[in-house]
């Protein structure tokens, strides 16, 4: 029996991993959204037909927006030997969302124990945004596995696997080179000890700064190819107000530890370190803790200086995940029963948020019946007849009636006229979805000087479309 349960232990990784699969596989087919739709997708096309590559200049500048090219580059290649097949394509992301769970599973099997392992990449598994973005080709998912690596790199000394994963990641998402930054400062507070030799800190001092290197040789070509050093649209996104810094602050927090039914996490955590607090005699944190926590705080507060949306917190999501496993594995009772049943609650709260709280947004599984309500008003548009009719449109239907890559018009032929809400007036036809927030009143505006035509209605997502009365 008891071989029996070490083998159910140590293959316990198969089970996270086949829940993602099943939750995902019937919708690999959907097509690409929002982000996916507009920005990422076209970009990895259009690589995809001109030759993969890394250096600025592989993509126009507009496609690229100053990102380094990892994502893209991978992305095109995959493209290379799928083609335009939207659930063969979707089968890259997916790969990396289950190899965000193994390199999870390996980082705590390693520095902590096979139990928190388990623990760590079930709760991984049922995280909303993780099961959103789990099959999007978004580079964030990537970050997260990249990071992943690189911490149980770091952690291990192996410092050859850092300087390969790190620069990949640094590679992927300029915003990366927070982490590395942060993984300097650690390893210049671990050398601060007394007793420690200056010359293996250098070595490895500068063994850690090589992603940094990587990414300034290519801000360098990037200037020597645009003329710009960074994406200027991007730019403007930065803010140094108090006030909206704080505001950032407190949403990525409460988006991290407390939303989507990780308060109980956060709670079963904190009690968990109060309980090894007392049998210990004292609050001493692990280095392993001590390192994620720094990279969380430096990433939080660097993301609240800039641009902000909720998919970029997957990586710490992941990270707080990683912490909350550690100490709760860490303060098990000696009763088996009690520790299982208290990881299925953990683990089924978050997931019975997983499953019905849902939005029309990307970060998290409503997007499923957004996408449907959009395929179903395409249809029907293309039944209309209208390919060539003057459309205004929200946001997210301009690309999914223009770009029939894009996998929502049946033939290979797109919308020829279909322009935004500003142009309501010169258009026949106007298309209103859930997705679309501008302002309320113009919308009411246009409604008033139009006929509703027919209103599609799947769960939470909702379609309009209207027709000129004239």
């Amino acid at each position: 029996m008891k071989d029996l349960l070490k083998k159910t232990e140590t293959y316990f990784i198969i089970l996270p991993i086949l829940f993602l699969w099943i939750v995902k596989l019937p919708y690999l087919h959907l097509p690409f959204f929002w982000d996916e739709a507009w920005s990422y997708f076209p970009a990895i096309q259009k690589m995809h037909e001109t030759g993969p590559g890394l250096l600025p200049g592989a993509l126009p500048l507009w496609d690229a927006k100053g990102h380094p090219l990892f994502f893209f580059f991978i992305s095109s290649v995959w493209m290379n030997v799928t083609g335009l097949n939207i659930f063969l394509l979707r089968l890259l992301p997916m790969l990396i969302s289950s190899g965000v769970l193994v390199a999870s599973w390996a980082l705590l099997k390693r520095h902590v124990s096979l139990a928190a392992a388990n623990i760590g990449i079930l709760l991984i598994a049922v995280q909303q945004l993780f099961l959103a973005q789990a099959a999007m080709f978004l580079p964030e998912m990537l970050v997260a596995l990249l990071l992943v690596i690189s911490l149980n790199a770091y952690l291990s000394r192996n410092f050859w696997i850092f300087i390969m994963s790190g620069t990949a990641m640094v590679m992927t998402k300029e915003t990366s080179i927070v982490f590395i930054a942060t993984f300097l400062i650690t390893h210049l507070l671990y050398y601060l000890k007394p007793g420690r030799e200056s010359r293996p800190y250098i070595i490895e001092s500068v063994q850690i700064a090589v992603p940094l290197l990587s990414y300034i040789g290519f801000l360098i070509l990037h200037k020597l190819e645009f003329g710009s050093w960074f994406f200027d649209d991007h730019l403007g996104y930065i803010t140094i107000s108090i006030s909206e810094v704080m505001r950032k602050i407190q949403i990525a927090l409460s988006g991290i530890l407390v939303n989507c039914g990780r308060a109980i996490i956060l709670i079963a955590t904190l009690v968990a370190l109060g309980l090894i607090c007392f049998r210990r005699g004292n609050c001493k944190l692990s280095s392993f803790i001590i390192v994620i926590l720094l990279l969380m705080i430096t990433f939080i507060a660097f993301s609240s200086l800039n641009f902000y949306t909720q998919r970029y917190m997957l990586s710490m999501i992941v990270l707080f995940m990683i912490i909350a496993s550690s100490v709760i594995s860490k303060a098990g009772f000696q009763n088996k029963v009690i520790n299982l049943a208290i990881v299925l609650i953990l683990t089924a709260i978050p997931a019975f948020y997983s499953f019905t709280k849902k939005s029309n947004a990307d970060s998290d599984l409503g997007y499923i019946e957004v996408v449907q309500l959009h395929m179903e008003m395409v249809e029907f548009m293309e039944d209309q007849g209208w390919k060539d009719e003057p459309i205004s449109a929200s946001f997210n239907m301009i690309f999914a009636l223009r770009n029939p890559n894009l996998g929502y018009t049946r033939t290979n032929e797109g919308f020829t006229n279909v322009k935004d809400i500003k142009n309501f007036r010169q258009s026949r036809i106007f298309v209103h979805e859930s997705t679309f927030y501008d302002d309320r009143s113009q919308i009411d505006s246009i409604k008033s000087e139009m006929l509703l035509l027919k209103r599609f209605e799947n769960k939470h997502a909702w379609g309009e479309i209207y027709i000129d009365s004239e």
